[in-house]
């Protein structure tokens, strides 16, 4: 076995490292900070914030968030059939499911789902920051104090915030990966022996399959893992290390086997569906948007944050903490101690880098192989590991007071960037659905409305909108079963079918459809059209569309796109028939 780091004073012992975090050793009379009543108040305060901040009242819902509680509500029979028109796989939508049946379909509802998930991610990332300070190598941080740290840095940042209110899958990734984090470690380390060994090897494997059943980007964290334990395999010296590797090396496999039976939807999604709403990015742009998205620098005064969380993991990973010496007829600092950046990488956050890294490269690579796109929450596996690399820089602060009040300016500029998060507009179909039920409203009631949502992604969350609303919806005619007709399908405006969907709509015609739905279109009814040119695939089409509805009909604006950069917006415009 590798041998330990002598004991120090106040510390906890240091857990036995495979080959690939054998640190250079430090002095051995180092003294860990103590927990300051300070750091005790700051992290109180970042928790009640960031937990009241996941349940906030917020807009409604936008385009992701309503296809996923729409099918959600689907029998559960129905989801993966859905599903393999969507993208996804089915664990979230199968919990979500669960969770609507006992609480119901409201907005607050169904966030609060991810909130509680996030809410849970908490204490787990607090035994992780307590894990990370026991490395060999970290230095002597203080498990406590660094626990601590992770756990209000976790509460606060804007980007687990946003996913901690949002009805989508990315809150439980990120819990996923949290737990994973400690079962790996558990292995990788020979924490365990006998039984409690054995159940982190299970834990560790349905941790794998549940990710993989949640999002497919697990697939790139995971290999990134499988590559840490292969090379611990390998190089490890101890007997124990080599164990704990292997096990986790099976228990990846034994999670990818669970994932089997879902993969002819996965071949089918990835040749029919993709992303053929988004543009490539080059690796370079992939990182930048995913520091800058972490720091949720979209939201106001948090477009600073990336300049304070990139020196702090640049801290953590540079970093040694010695004993200082007097040179010079120099004085000691009071606390006989220094931190001096050094021109390598430290064992102290190494494999989380090394797994940030490896999944980020795999994930471009194969995204950029299928022709994809990228979006920073697609990343959300690496989160923790980017978390726990920002509360390792904190850590390194020596004096209790200073990392106190590091730890009080991370907490309020992520509390700020978070109130952004979640209380900035993210789509515009609850203002559009109030303007079109106030135009109804001052209409006679006999005369009948029906509304095109162009392109087909408009409908979702407008139809949602228009169903929560206390008047019910439009006055259809016909008896339609909804109140949104999608372009250029005309089918079910709760779905969005992505199967070869830029192929259907370039081959699309705004007259051809207009001739399809001419029969749920009444001659003496007023047409709302909800438009936007900027989605990718129908280029000029809503523009045509527009045009030949104002054949007929009188055109009017009620209300403009809102081009603030909010995540959904559209033009509303109203066709009347000409007396």
């Amino acid at each position: 076995m590798s041998s330990k780091t002598p004991e120090t004073p106040r510390s906890e012992a240091d857990r036995i490292e495979p080959e690939l975090l054998e640190p250079e050793l430090l002095e051995p009379d180092l003294l860990e900070p103590p927990v300051d009543v300070l750091l005790k108040v700051v992290v109180v305060i970042a928790a009640l914030i960031g937990i009241g901040l996941r349940f906030a009242p917020r807009s409604g819902m936008w385009l992701d968030e309503a296809l996923s509680s729409n099918i959600a509500q689907l029998p559960l029979a129905e989801i993966p059939s859905a599903l393999r028109r969507d993208g996804h796989p089915p664990l979230f939508y199968v919990l979500l499911h669960v969770w609507t049946s006992v609480g119901g379909i409201s907005d607050w509802w169904i966030r609060a789902f991810s909130g509680v998930i996030s809410v849970l991610t908490l204490p787990l990332m607090y035994l992780a920051g307590r894990r990370l300070a026991q490395h060999r190598g970290a230095g002597p941080l203080g498990a406590q104090r660094t626990g601590l740290i992770a756990l209000a840095v976790t509460a606060v940042l804007p980007f687990g915030i946003r996913y901690g209110a949002e009805a989508r899958m990315y809150a439980l990734v990120i819990a996923l990966s949290a737990a994973g984090y400690l079962l790996v470690d558990a292995l990788l380390t020979a924490r365990f022996s006998g039984t409690r060994r054995w159940l982190s090897f299970l834990g560790a494997a349905l941790v794998a399959s549940a990710l993989l059943w949640t999002h497919y980007w697990s697939l790139w964290l995971l290999a990134a893992v499988g590559l840490v334990a292969i090379f611990q395999a390998w190089r490890a010296s101890s007997p124990e290390g080599k164990v704990g590797a292997r096990l986790l090396i099976g228990a990846l496999l034994l999670g990818g086997l669970s994932f089997v039976p879902w993969l002819p939807t996965l071949l089918y999604q990835s040749a029919h569906t993709g992303t053929p709403w988004g543009q490539r990015f080059g690796p370079a742009s992939v990182v930048v948007l995913t520091i800058v998205d972490f720091a949720g620098a979209k939201y106001g005064i948090a477009h600073l944050f990336t300049y304070l969380l990139v020196p702090l993991v640049l801290l953590a990973a540079l970093a040694v903490i010695q004993k200082a010496r007097a040179s010079q007829g120099k004085a000691l600092p009071a606390a006989g101690e220094q931190v001096v950046l050094t021109g390598s990488v430290q064992p102290r956050i190494r494999v989380e880098l090394l797994v940030i890294l490896l999944t980020m490269s795999i994930g471009w690579a194969a995204t950029t192989a299928s022709s994809g796109t990228f979006s920073s929450r697609y990343a959300s596996g690496i989160y923790p590991l980017f978390l726990l690399s920002i509360a390792a820089g904190i850590a390194v602060i020596r004096s209790p007071r200073g990392t106190a009040m590091m730890l009080a300016v991370v907490v309020l500029i992520g509390s700020f960037g978070a109130v952004g998060a979640i209380g900035g507009l993210r789509s515009q179909s609850g203002q559009i659905a109030e303007k079109i039920l106030a135009s109804e409203g001052a209409r006679p009631s006999i005369e009948p409305a029906v509304a095109i949502s162009c392109p087909d992604q408009l409908g979702v969350s407008l139809q949602r909108e228009l169903e929560l609303a206390p008047s019910g919806g439009l006055r259809s005619s016909g008896g339609l079963s909804s109140d949104v007709i999608p372009y250029p399908t005309g089918g079910d405006p709760r779905f969005v079918d992505w199967v070869d969907y830029a192929d259907r709509n370039s081959a699309a015609s705004p007259a051809q459809f207009l001739q399809e739905v001419a029969e749920r279109i009444p001659d003496s009814a007023t047409v709302y059209v909800v438009e936007s040119p900027t989605y990718r695939t129908f280029e000029g089409q809503c523009e045509a569309l527009l045009a030949a509805l104002a054949l007929n009909r009188d055109q009017t604006l009620l209300l403009a796109i809102d081009d603030t950069g909010i995540d959904e917006s559209a033009n509303l415009w109203a066709f009347t028939p000409r007396s």
